[in-house]
């Protein structure tokens, strides 16, 4: 299975580098002056993951600041578009019917690049999704942004440049509407919930057995790879701690992959991996008086959400530590893993960084965050 991964990652990249090498040899990239008028209609494409999303955001509260007048469509994979679907900036969010390269789904990349060119869009603005650019230029949107460097960038008529991988953030994105000539404001990541989540969230938590009315803090000890976990049997000696000290219950979150992972949950704490949509957990995170999450989609979400939050971070990977400042970080440190492991990846699991994180030192960053948040007292 190995084999057959990195033979298809290897095919996957290669096709992409050979059609911007093909591109290059007839049409170079534009990166001179482009036209400031108002587009009548502006796509910005975002198919990435849950903190990347959140990351970009800035993009488009500027974009309607920018544009009042303009319609303004995001095009994304299904997990963007229940991300940002309560958006009230977007006037249309449309989930991709395929990502292009892909060897599957030729006749549904046609189709996209005939809905492109049916919509007449002025601007396209790739956020997240750089294997885009091809169908961009295909379906003849006049003016097309991203990210310069990338293999397909000649198929772009303006770039701009995010820097490493390793630490890029808002402002970087925000690059996009720079390389159209306009000046942009720092503004902070977003998200909007709707009435919909929040009813619906609460039915959940409801049916799960949270009594009404109850505060409560959300708890992710996981990630998108076992090596992002804290050690989930952790969560219930931190549960406990958290209604000794602050009379809140704990709700667990996770995805579906970590159902059963958590193991008996104590008193007052509840198990609600893999429960929640992304809109029910959106408004849960947005409801709860505390979240505790590892570097990872629900950091960002709270970070978002302008939610108090202790970040359970690998020193290894301190990139996004500072991006909410609601946000305290608590920083696994193992001097073997700056030796031995790479930036990006773990040779060890459970992750040493990680495991070497104790309840004792998480709690006295939840001690600060609580009292930041407490009211001064008349």
């Amino acid at each position: 299975m190995a084999i057959v991964t990195t033979l298809y990652k290897w095919q996957y990249h290669t096709r992409q580098w050979y059609a911007g090498r093909m591109r290059s040899l007839g049409q170079k990239a534009s990166n001179g002056p482009v036209t400031k008028d108002a587009p009548r209609r502006v796509l910005l494409i975002v198919t990435g993951l849950i903190g990347d999303t959140v990351m970009s955001t800035p993009v488009i509260v500027e974009s309607r600041r920018l544009w009042p007048q303009a319609w303004i469509t995001l095009l994304g994979n299904r997990q963007t578009c229940d991300l940002l679907s309560g958006c009230p900036l977007l006037d249309a969010c449309v989930e991709t019917p395929a990502i292009p390269f892909t060897l599957r789904n030729r006749r549904k990349v046609a189709e996209l690049e005939r809905w492109l060119r049916e919509q007449s869009f002025d601007v396209a603005i790739i956020l997240l999704g750089d294997q885009f650019a091809q169908v961009l230029a295909d379906a003849q949107i006049p003016i097309r942004v991203g990210v310069r460097g990338h293999v397909l960038a000649p198929f772009l008529t303006a770039t701009h440049d995010i820097g490493s991988p390793k630490d890029w953030g808002p402002q970087e994105r925000l690059g996009a509407l720079r390389a159209l000539g306009h000046d942009v404001r720092n503004v902070m990541p977003s998200l909007w919930v709707s009435d919909d989540a929040r009813s619906a969230a609460q039915r959940r938590l409801s049916e799960l057995g949270l009594p009404e009315g109850v505060d409560y803090a959300v708890v992710h000890p996981f990630g998108s790879t076992p090596a992002q976990w804290w050690p989930p049997d952790r969560a219930a000696e931190l549960a406990e701690a958290l209604r000794r000290e602050h009379g809140l219950w704990t709700i667990v979150i996770g995805g579906p992959e970590t159902r059963g992972k958590l193991g008996t949950a104590p008193r007052y704490t509840i198990d609600a991996t893999g429960a929640f949509t992304i809109g029910e957990l959106m408004a849960a995170i947005e409801n709860a008086r505390l979240v505790i999450s590892t570097d990872s989609g629900p950091f960002h979400i709270a970070g978002a959400l302008r939610r108090p939050l202790v970040g359970l971070f690998r020193a290894r990977r301190p990139e996004h530590a500072g991006r909410y400042p609601l946000a305290k970080v608590v920083f696994g440190q193992e001097p073997a893993c700056s030796r031995q492991c790479q930036w990006n990846r773990c040779k060890e699991l459970p992750c040493r960084q990680l495991n070497a994180l104790s309840v004792g030192g998480i709690l006295n960053a939840i001690r600060d965050c609580m009292i930041e948040e407490a009211p001064a007292s008349s």
